[in-house]
């Protein structure tokens, strides 16, 4: 994870910004956090989820994909 430091130049400026620069400062600091945040939550993949849920025992092909299929299907709902 990338940790944001605020250095000398920024706080500066910062300090200098009226109202609508601290709003588009704000935004784009958000933006950034937001995805890097969404980069570092990123799971496994369709395949290593069938990968996985294969090597459990009792579970063959057709149960697998059934498994990866609710899941890709419950992921697309929450996004």
């Amino acid at each position: 994870m990338k940790q944001y430091t605020l250095n000398r130049k920024t706080y500066k400026d910062v300090k200098r910004m009226d109202h609508q620069q601290m709003d588009a400062f704000c935004k784009n600091l958000y933006k950034a956090g937001h995805a890097d945040g969404m980069k570092d939550a990123e799971g496994l993949t369709e395949d290593e989820v069938r990968e996985v849920i294969m090597g459990v025992k009792g579970i063959g092909p057709k149960k697998a994909e059934d498994i990866v299929n609710a899941l890709t299907a419950a992921q697309r709902e929450r996004s």
